[in-house]
């Protein structure tokens, strides 16, 4: 989209006129999408949509010419860019640490001698719902303290660790009141 048609929604969005984002999201819903789905998690497209709207509040943009050029078209692409980036980076330092804290605690717990295998049962777990719980049950990380660990929403993190709860008491065959 050119600077000329660009600007006034940008604009308008910034007045707080939200009837203009649908048509500056059309712009970039492919690019959100795509990006997106090469982060694999669950809140990544929003999260990346969210990125959108505050860049769209904060760009400045009185520093690009109002003519048919796509200035501000490649800045706000080049900056969705830039945020997959970051997030990729904050997955892999996440993944490495969930390496490293998956090892450690399946040796801490396989040390009790009860009947329950912890190793056994959140084996059964994807690996956001594994590091989720055991960030949260086993080194009693807040809610909030994983979703900023993981780069992902508070929302996010209490589904997931609610679906994975779900999978637990599925998987060992227990009631409701168990695994809370």
């Amino acid at each position: 989209m050119q600077n000329c048609l660009l600007k006034p929604l940008i604009l308008k969005i910034k007045e707080q006129d939200m009837t203009a984002f649908p048509l500056v999201f059309d712009e970039f819903k492919r690019l959100i999408n795509f990006y997106g789905a090469k982060l694999c998690y669950e809140d990544a497209a929003s999260e990346l949509t969210l990125f959108l709207i505050e860049l769209l509040y904060e760009i400045n943009i009185t520093r690009f010419p109002d003519d048919n050029g796509e200035d501000i078209h490649k800045y706000i692409a080049a900056s969705i860019k830039n945020k997959y980036i970051a997030l990729s980076r904050a997955k892999l330092q996440n993944t490495i640490f969930e390496n490293e804290l998956w090892e450690e605690c399946c040796g801490y717990v396989e040390d009790f001698d009860n009947s329950f295998c912890f190793a056994q049962g959140i084996g059964c777990l994807s690996g956001v719902q594994r590091r989720i719980i055991l960030y949260h049950y086993v080194y009693g990380y807040s809610i909030a303290e994983i979703a900023k660990r993981m780069g992902i929403t508070r929302q996010a993190v209490n589904r997931t660790k609610n679906q994975a709860l779900v999978n637990l008491r599925r998987e060992l065959g227990v009631g409701e009141d168990v695994l809370i």
